[in-house]
């Protein structure tokens, strides 16, 4: 049972989950040195206009010069206070709670340790729906992870292992996107296995909604996880930022299938960075599906693996390390870069991450006014106006009368 003043911190991070980004790596300091009641308060202040953004930084000069980033606070303030004023904890906990679901918080005992090895990248906090204790089922776990458009042979492959693992009382974890994720967790459930699906969005919504009676058999011998706040839609840059915990929360990493330029090399490339084992499927060296996870065999990033009894060789003796300076990396030196002889550049790859979380924000066919897209995407509204300034100059948006409009690729 808990008592006041823990129902109190509870409700703070759940609030701090809506206000901030999945991976703030400064918030997460913040909240680490002053508690999430002090930072909330903090925020709240600033988007009240009772202090200002530099005050409350100033505030904090003396007690926070250790955390990473604290240079930025006042900017920081800014773009949470963005959402400060409409973040109300007790509110989305009532909203899980209804769901038959719950927020656990890193000093609960149901907190996976293995999320710890993430540092300042940790989330403050998981929104959990399932039936299972998270940190138990993550004991022994294996990531199945791989291309959306999946082939019937990837498929095969993917609900082979995640079948044979289960069977050996592994779980199975992986993003319940369509293609290999769908069939890891199918074939761990019809195993009466253990899965869990980490998602992009709040766990109220499910996403893809095609997978919704999917999800609902996963929360009946699993579970679904989110650092997400309810009602928050999946964006792009949430995806990857997802992937990290997909990667912590494994001792190994199997791709089945990935193209040249696949999310679930992203969620390698996490892996690799905590030291975690990563695992290649090989496939035909005429498809496309598998290039990704060829360059990853080819570079010695992933061990090659063709059953069950490969992955589970690799989950022994498995000792994750520390990120070496507690940020969450945005590349891994050890991938080779891209090819440019093997796919065409995306003219995405040279956008700041301000923009690229724009970019994701922006509809084709609505415009939408600065304010809103400041509010979608956590930025302050000067941040905003410049980023979306960045992206009219390169074409991939227009200022309409009501707000602003995505440019379509040409293709």
């Amino acid at each position: 049972m808990n008592d006041v003043g823990s129902g109190d911190i509870r409700a703070a991070v759940a609030a701090l989950l809506r206000i901030g980004e999945p991976g703030d790596g400064l918030l997460t300091g913040l909240v680490d040195e002053i508690g999430p009641i002090a930072v909330l308060e903090l925020i709240r202040a600033v988007a009240a206009g009772t202090s200002s953004a530099a005050e409350a930084a100033d505030s904090l000069s003396s007690i926070v010069t250790a955390v990473a980033g604290s240079g930025q606070l006042g900017e920081a303030f800014d773009r949470w206070a963005v959402r400060g004023a409409d973040a109300q904890g007790h509110r989305d906990l009532e909203a899980v709670h209804r769901l038959g679901g719950r927020l656990v918080i890193p000093s609960d005992d149901e907190w996976p340790t293995a999320l710890r090895d993430l540092g300042t990248a940790a989330p403050l906090g998981l929104w959990i729906r399932g039936t299972v204790a998270l940190n138990a089922a993550l004991q022994r776990a294996v990531a199945i992870v791989g291309a959306r458009a999946a082939s019937n042979y990837g498929t095969k492959c993917a609900s082979d292992l995640a079948w044979d693992l289960a069977a050996r009382g592994l779980t199975i974890v992986s993003g319940g996107a369509f293609g290999i994720d769908a069939a890891a967790h199918r074939a761990a459930i019809a195993r009466e296995g253990t899965t869990i699906a980490f998602m992009a969005g709040g766990v109220d919504r499910f996403y893809p909604a095609a997978n919704t009676e999917l999800f609902h058999q996963v929360l009946e011998c699993g579970a679904i996880v989110s650092e997400t706040a309810p009602g928050m839609t999946p964006m792009r840059h949430r995806f990857l930022l997802r992937n990290r915990l997909i990667a912590a929360s494994s001792q190994v990493t199997v791709i089945v299938e990935a193209g040249w330029r696949s999310g679930a090399l992203n969620t390698a490339r996490h892996a690799l960075e905590l030291s975690r084992e990563v695992a290649a499927f090989p496939g035909s060296v005429y498809s496309a599906s598998s290039t990704g996870t060829h360059r990853l065999i080819r570079h010695h990033e992933a061990q090659l693996v063709t059953s069950c009894e490969d992955v589970i060789a690799l989950t022994g003796g498995v000792e994750p390390a520390l990120f070496n300076d507690g940020s969450l990396p945005s590349e891994d030196p050890r991938l080779p870069s891209e090819d440019p002889n093997r796919s065409s550049p995306d003219p995405t790859d040279d956008l700041a991450e301000r923009e690229k979380i724009c970019l994701n924000v922006l509809s084709a066919t609505k415009a939408l006014a600065v304010g809103t897209v400041a509010a979608r995407a956590g930025l302050t509204v000067p941040n905003t106006l410049s980023a979306l300034a960045v992206l009219e100059l390169a074409g991939m948006s227009v200022r309409r009368e009501s707000g602003w409009v995505k440019m379509r690729r040409q293709v």
